[in-house]
């Protein structure tokens, strides 16, 4: 697995994000030229951002493919974007303004998830119907679905066997 989350250069080792992250191991220190910095083990981080919201020396960063994504659309590749609802709501006096710029600039499609959040939304209903399923853990975060496979994989099968609002849009 490829690291979503990575340490930068300006990490001091302080260790916030180690006691801050619920997931053991995926924050480790280590020594580097005699100093400490505190490096992400992909294999154990859920991409939760926890380590980010206590980081005060910014040196968290994520992987990042904004410029990818608008040098994709300048070669004239299809794509769609899903959105979601809050966009709206954060950006209510620019939003069509970004959305036809966007268009303009080659977005193929761009889909609300609130589309994606009813089709879920049915599809729990019908699958606790037709299974009399109860007690399920609904998946529309991908941390905790991460956690779960990760560190409580006896919990997979209470995970409802439907999409997340943002897949089913995807799909």
């Amino acid at each position: 697995m490829d690291n979503l989350i990575y340490t930068n250069e300006l990490c001091v080792g302080c260790n916030r994000c180690i006691s801050a992250c619920g997931c053991p191991g995926a924050n480790v220190a280590h020594n580097e030229n005699e100093i400490n910095v505190i490096k992400v083990d992909s294999n154990r981080c859920i991409a939760c951002g926890a380590c980010f919201d206590v980081c005060e020396h910014n040196a968290r960063e994520y992987v990042d493919d904004t410029e990818r994504f608008f040098e994709d659309l300048k070669r004239g590749k299809k794509i769609s974007i899903i959105l979601a609802p809050a966009f709206k709501a954060n950006y209510y006096n620019e939003y069509k303004t970004i959305l036809g710029g966007l268009k303009k600039m080659g977005v193929n499609r761009i889909f609300s998830v609130s589309h994606g959040a009813d089709i879920t939304s049915w599809a729990y209903i019908n699958y606790i119907q037709k299974n009399n399923f109860v007690g399920g853990i609904s998946q529309p975060c991908p941390a905790v679905v991460g956690y779960i496979e990760k560190y409580i994989p006896e919990l997979i099968p209470k995970l409802m066997p439907i999409h997340s609002p943002m897949m089913c849009s995807a799909i």
